[in-house]
């Protein structure tokens, strides 16, 4: 009995040496300060913001790197928007939509501590429903809304910024950065 807890014990602690969280690797492969420039979209100049302000946040509370205002940082990320679109789900019985999914797609243009450069492009959905103004008893009206669209688009790219860290964890890793 006691043989096979010492084995149990020495499988556990060798298996256990090899994990390693996201937070160190991307430490590792991006050091402390950050650099991030999102592009502004000529045809979604909110968004843009709104994606800026998400992927900001990101940083700081996820990965619990500084935000630097120096080009010269370690790492530097550029995002760009590539497509934002809203589809619609569900519809009434009158045929106007009352949910939709926002699909957003970012270009994540990255240059690491060590000076190699990485392009990740990743996506993020976020189903919401749209604020019903009612015009009279029969018909509805299925407006997106200023603040149903922030929702959607920060949702989509909180999603889409995880995707993109577990990209670079992942790549991080196979490159030995």
């Amino acid at each position: 009995m006691k043989t096979k807890f010492l084995l149990f014990l020495t499988a556990f602690i060798l298996v256990g040496c090899s994990y390693k969280p996201v937070s160190k690797i991307t430490s590792d492969i991006m050091g402390e300060r950050v650099y991030v420039n999102v592009l502004i979209s000529k045809e979604e100049p909110k968004n843009s913001v709104w994606i800026k302000d998400s992927v900001l946040e990101g940083i700081v509370t996820r990965l619990g790197k500084r935000i630097s205002d120096d080009k010269n940082a370690p790492t530097s990320i550029t995002v760009s928007i590539k497509t934002l679109s809203y589809q619609p789900l569900l519809f009434d019985e009158y045929g106007y939509v009352t949910s939709y999914k926002a699909i957003l797609a970012l270009n994540f243009d990255t240059r690491l501590k060590s000076g190699k450069t990485l392009s990740v492009t990743t996506s993020g959905e976020h189903d919401f429903t749209v604020s019903q103004k009612i015009r009279d008893t029969r018909f509805a009206d299925g407006v997106i809304s200023e603040s149903d669209r922030y929702n959607a688009v920060k949702q989509a790219s909180q999603e889409a910024f995880d995707e993109y860290i577990a990209t670079l964890a992942v790549k991080g890793l196979k490159r030995g950065d």
